[in-house]
């Protein structure tokens, strides 16, 4: 059955997308205008649009019969603003006035009781990331049986995006991008978290860059792990391997050698490495180990060395080339070992700051706002599921009284190389330690990745999966073992002969 003008203008009501008044209202002014063409359900559901009625999403599913489904709680739902791999993404309208952005966690996969519990528990740790250059997530909430996570509605441009138009940036709006992604990066270390999955699509600069460049934008992380299989349809469950040996986990243009090999190897390093490689692309114009073939480009990130910078941009300072070079060490005990150590070192190639960044407690339009999450925050937050544990980060020791506070982000040399770097060059025999189920080394104040796994990762040298010679070798040393066993069998026989005679 084919709806008309009426049947909308009914099911409109029954949404409450407006206040029953101001629907009346609306629908006698159409009569009015329209005259005529009144009747017309196309003319009728633009022309809502146009008098900013209802959104084109809104005016779209009225259409087609809805009545339901336009809000989550306290939220009017606008817009759908991801497709595809990122589906579930809607921006909305808190009762307040306050526009977030909502990830909705597709029923059919709210009903792993598995997912479940990981879309709970990573949604846990995003909503204790606040730092001006990470998106804010801000209330986990359900509606009926539909999982939600309320965050900050960015209006920007992704990295990606920018290069994609300029090719390469000038150092110094390089230098400064990559600089605010580690100090949001020193903020999620902080917490005992790990990305695992940056580059320059989940850099966001807010708002858009203009005639003047980057220089005046804010730079936010985006995706803390909750895009890829939660709201994916179809995508992989989380006992499906998404961490286990051969899965890649990560974006292979900016993957670190130690996280091809193995996701659970990575550590806050790995993404140190990560942003070394953003900060090559947005110097060079490219990422520095093109390749369609991901074998291949895997084995060159941990083989090779890539081009030097001013092959493709001569206005790259020697010293900045050292600093990149540091960031992208094959071996992690070679890198900076936090991105504040990082951060430091590039703070000598900063241009000067137009504006700081400012985070959503800076927005007089958000205090009312923020001011209810407070109230909401003790009984708004869903149940745990009894189907996994939630994982939180090691609380750390308590302070001895010696150690003394230390800036958030302290300067480094730019020509000197880290200390880990120092120490492999001077204790060769001595090999790093091996971080096993995303534990750190105990003293070196990294936390662990929000997916734990109990099985050890593949040896420092391996570059991921089993090999022919793999194969080869567990033979040889099978073949070897049962020839050894038909030897010492033989032997014993023999012994056994002889001393039976010798009794006799």
């Amino acid at each position: 059955m084919e709806l008309t003008v009426q049947n909308v203008y009914g099911l409109l009501l029954r949404s409450k997308l407006l206040p029953p008044e101001e629907a009346r209202a609306m629908y006698a002014r159409w009569q009015d205008e329209a005259r005529d063409g009144a009747g017309s359900l196309v003319r009728f559901a633009a022309w809502m649009v146009a008098n900013r009625y209802v959104t084109e999403y809104q005016a779209s599913l009225l259409a087609r019969g809805h009545a339901d489904g336009f809000f989550l709680g306290e939220y009017k739902v606008l817009e759908r603003i991801g497709k595809g791999r990122m589906a579930g993404v809607y921006k909305a309208q808190h009762r307040l006035g306050q526009t977030v952005a909502i990830k909705v966690l597709p029923p059919s996969k709210a009903r792993d009781p598995m997912l479940l519990a990981r879309f709970q528990r990573e949604a846990r740790l995003a909503l204790r990331l606040k730092h001006a250059n990470v998106v804010r997530a801000f209330q986990l909430g359900q509606a009926d049986d539909i999982q939600y996570l309320v965050m900050e509605h960015l209006e920007g441009t992704t990295l990606e995006e920018v290069l994609a138009a300029r090719k390469q940036l000038p150092p110094a709006e390089a230098v400064r991008v990559v600089y605010q992604a580690l100090a949001g990066l020193e903020h999620i270390h902080a917490q005992g978290l790990v990305h695992r999955d940056l580059k320059p699509a989940n850099l966001m600069l807010v708002p858009p860059p203009g005639d003047g460049g980057t220089l005046g934008c804010t730079v936010k992380i985006l995706d803390m792990g909750l895009g890829r299989a939660l709201f994916e349809e179809g995508g992989a469950a989380p006992d499906s391997g998404l961490t286990t040996e051969g899965v890649l986990l990560g974006t292979p243009d900016y993957m670190s050698p130690e996280q091809a090999r193995d996701p659970r190897a990575a550590d806050i390093r790995s993404d140190v490495y990560s942003l070394g490689c953003v900060l090559y692309h947005a110097l060079t114009g490219q990422p520095p180990f093109p390749d369609v073939n991901i074998i291949s480009q895997m084995i060159r990130h941990a083989t090779e060395a890539p081009r030097p910078l001013k092959e493709f941009n001569p206005a790259v300072p020697d010293g900045l080339q050292q600093i990149v070079g540091w960031m992208m060490a094959k071996d992690p005990a070679g890198r900076y070992p936090t991105p504040a150590r990082a951060a430091g070192a590039l703070e000598v190639y900063l241009a000067a700051e137009k504006a700081p960044p400012s985070s959503p407690e800076q927005d007089p339009g958000m205090r009312s706002y923020l001011t209810w999450l407070e109230g909401e925050s003790a009984h708004d937050e869903p149940a745990p599921s009894d189907s996994g544990p939630v994982l939180t980060p090691p609380t750390p020791p308590p302070p001895t009284g010696k150690s003394k506070s230390k800036p958030a982000l302290p300067a480094a040399r730019a020509d000197k190389p880290p200390k880990g770097e120092r120490r492999a060059r001077h204790k060769k025999k001595r090999p790093p330690p091996v971080v096993q189920g995303g534990a750190a080394p105990e003293g070196s104040g990294e936390g662990f990745d929000v997916e734990l796994v109990a099985v050890p990762p593949l040896p420092a040298g391996r570059a991921g999966g089993l090999t022919r010679r793999d194969f080869v070798m567990f033979f040889a040393g099978v073949g070897s073992g049962l020839a050894a066993y038909a030897v010492g069998a033989g032997l014993a026989a023999l012994l056994g002969r002889t001393r039976s005679k010798e009794q006799d």
